[in-house]
C-alpha cells in the first residue's frame, strides 16, 4: 500500500513537472513573438519604411529570444523577422510580390544565417551552463554524502573506542588484582609479565583516548568566535612552563599574532601539540621554539619553528598519519603518534591547511592557516620569503 502511494505521488510529481515545462516552453515562444513585434514597432517609429535598416531592430530581438528560450525561439524570431523585412521594408512595400522576394533574397539569407549562428551559439551556451550546473549540483551532493559518511564513521569510531575502554579497564584491574593477591606465588618472570600486561593496557588506553579525541573533532559543532591568538599562546605557554623550565626551552615571539575566527580551545590544542612536539624532538643543548604570524597575504599564516632534530623529506606526509611514529616507542618521551593528526583535523575543519618544511639536524617549521570563513578552504598563501622558510638561518 505504501509503495503504491509513493508511486502515485511520484507520478503526480512528474506530471506537474512536465506541465510546468510545457508552460515554460509556451511562455518562451510568446516572449519571442512579443520581442519581434516590439522590434517591428521600434523600427517603424525610427524611420520611414524606405530608409533601409530593415534588420536593425530585428537582430537584437533574435539575440534576446535565443537568450530567453534557446535555439527554437531564436529561429522563430529570425523567420518572422525575414517576413517583416520583406513585407514592410522591401519595395514594392507592404506585399510579398515576386519583385520584393527577389530584391530581399540575399539580404534575407545573410540575416537567416546570422540568426541561425547566433541562436545555435546561445543554445550551446545554455546547454553548457545547464551541464555545468548539473555537475556542480552532483559534486555538492557527493560532497555532502561524503561529509555525512565521514560523520557517521567518526560517530562509529567514537562509540567503538568508548566500548573498548570497559574491557580494557577490566584487563588492567584484574592484572592488578592478580599481582596484589598472588604476587608472592609468582616468580620474577611472572611479575614481569603482569607489569608488561599493565603497561600495554595503559598504552592501549592512551591510544583509545587519542582515537576518541580525533573522532570527536569530526562530529563536534564548530565554534566561531573572535579569538586572541596571543592570549591562547600565553595560556599554552603557562601550562607547559614547568616542562620548559626543566628542559631549558626558550619560547620566542616574533611579533603579535593577532586575532582569528575560531574556537580558542581548539586553537590552543593546535599550539599545544606543536609546542610539545617541538620540545620533545630536540637534542640541542640550547633549545628554542619560535612562534609567529605572517599577515602580508590574503590569509594569515601562523608558524611554529624549532631547532630540533628535523624531519626527513620522505616523512613529511607520514607525520600527519594517526598513530604513525617515526621513532621507537621509548625514544623522545614516547607518545601515541596522534598529536599532529589531531592538529591537521582541527585546522582543516576550520577551512585551513597545514604543511611543514624541515632541515634534518637543524630544525622544523610548521605552517598553518585558519580560514576567516568556517568551512571554506583557504587558498595556499605565497610564503617563499627566506625569513619564514629557512629554519637554518634562524637557528642562531
Amino acid at each position: 500500500m505504501i509503495r503504491q502511494l509513493k508511486a502515485r505521488a511520484h507520478d503526480i510529481e512528474q506530471r506537474i513537472f512536465q506541465s510546468r515545462s510545457e508552460r515554460s516552453a509556451m511562455s518562451t515562444y510568446l516572449i519571442a513573438v512579443a520581442l519581434i513585434g516590439f522590434a517591428l514597432l521600434v523600427r517603424l517609429l525610427m524611420a520611414p519604411v524606405d530608409a533601409g535598416l530593415q534588420y536593425v531592430t530585428f537582430f537584437p530581438a533574435v539575440t534576446l529570444a535565443a537568450v530567453v528560450g534557446g535555439f527554437r525561439p531564436g529561429l522563430l524570431v529570425t523567420i518572422i523577422g525575414l517576413l517583416f523585412a520583406t513585407y514592410f521594408f522591401t519595395p514594392p512595400y507592404f506585399s510579398f510580390s515576386l519583385a520584393a522576394l527577389q530584391t530581399s533574397f540575399w539580404p534575407d539569407m545573410v540575416f537567416l544565417m546570422d540568426g541561425i549562428i547566433v541562436s545555435a551559439s546561445i543554445e550551446g551556451m545554455h546547454r553548457y551552463r545547464a551541464k555545468f550546473a548539473a555537475e556542480l549540483a552532483e559534486a555538492k551532493h557527493q560532497e555532502a554524502r561524503v561529509a555525512e559518511l565521514n560523520k557517521s564513521l567518526d560517530e562509529f569510531t567514537y562509540i567503538a573506542a568508548h566500548d573498548l575502554k570497559e574491557p580494557l579497564r577490566g584487563i588492567h584491574n584484574y592484572s592488578s588484582f592478580l599481582r596484589e593477591d598472588h604476587g608472592a606465588e609468582l616468580d620474577e618472570s611472572g611479575r614481569q609479565y603482569i607489569d608488561r600486561i599493565q603497561r600495554l593496557a595503559e598504552r592501549l588506553s592512551t591510544l583509545i583516548d587519542s582515537l576518541m579525541s580525533y573522532s570527536r573533532l569530526g562530529v563536534a559543532e564548530l565554534v566561531r568566535n573572535r579569538v586572541d591568538v596571543d592570549a591562547v599562546v600565553d595560556a599554552v605557554a603557562e601550562d607547559l612552563n614547568r616542562l620548559w623550565t626543566k628542559e631549558g626551552i626558550e619560547l620566542r615571539r616574533n611579533g603579535p599574532l593577532g586575532t582569528v575566527q575560531g574556537d580558542a580551545i581548539r586553537i590552543g590544542e593546535v599550539f599545544q601539540n606543536l609546542f610539545t612536539n617541538a620540545a620533545k624532538y630536540n637534542d640541542k643543548p640550547a633549545k628554542w621554539i619560535e612562534v609567529g604570524c605572517d599577515r602580508s597575504g590574503a590569509v594569515p599564516v601562523f608558524y611554529v619553528r624549532d631547532n630540533g632534530i628535523g624531519i626527513q623529506p620522505h616523512h613529511h606526509d607520514n607525520v600527519f598519519r594517526i598513530f604513525k611514529r617515526l621513532h621507537e616507542q621509548n625514544k623522545y618521551g614516547g607518545g601515541t603518534g596522534a598529536g599532529l593528526t589531531i592538529v591537521k583535523k582541527i585546522v582543516e575543519r576550520y577551512g585551513g591547511r597545514i604543511w611543514l618544511e624541515s632541515v634534518p639536524g637543524e630544525g622544523t617549521v610548521f605552517y598553518f592557516t585558519l580560514s576567516e570563513h568556517v568551512g571554506r578552504k583557504s587558498e595556499a598563501p605565497d610564503i617563499t620569503t627566506s625569513h619564514l622558510t629557512n629554519p637554518a638561518k634562524n637557528a642562531g
